[in-house]
């Protein structure tokens, strides 16, 4: 009995740093609060999602160190995303198309439009996102 209460155990510990893998590979950009539909979205962009501090502060290799390319890519388009930009790309498309906080209803988003942090975190993250 006590080697199958260590096999079992050992299977969820297994498991469970699988899942937490998958987890870290995807981020999650969660909604709180917000509408898709307001004309403030269209001029400001979404708030509410758990990357809003790339356009309140500036991202430094401690943000990123223990994140892959994949993940790094997927802040930097946050702060596209969160403009509505539409992707070209199929995955990102898909990936933030999966996110509720998400809704794309252009295809560029003037420069204008960025603030002093998300300019520079988009020039700092592309650094890293190959």
């Amino acid at each position: 009995m006590r080697i199958s209460k260590k096999l079992s155990a050992f299977i969820v510990m297994l498991f469970l740093g699988v899942m937490a893998t998958q987890v870290m590979a995807q981020p999650s950009i969660p909604r709180r609060s917000g509408s898709r539909t307001s004309s403030s979205y269209a001029r400001r962009g979404t708030w509410g999602t758990q990357y809003d501090w790339l356009g309140q502060r500036y991202a430094t290799w401690n943000d990123i160190r223990y994140k892959d390319a994949g993940q790094i890519r997927v802040l930097k388009n946050s702060i596209y995303a969160r403009h509505g930009y539409i992707f070209k790309d199929a995955n990102l498309r898909a990936y933030f198309n999966s996110q509720r906080w998400y809704y794309g209803y252009r295809n560029s988003v003037p420069t204008s439009e960025f603030n002093a942090y998300e300019k520079a975190n988009i020039n700092f993250l592309k650094k890293y996102d190959h």
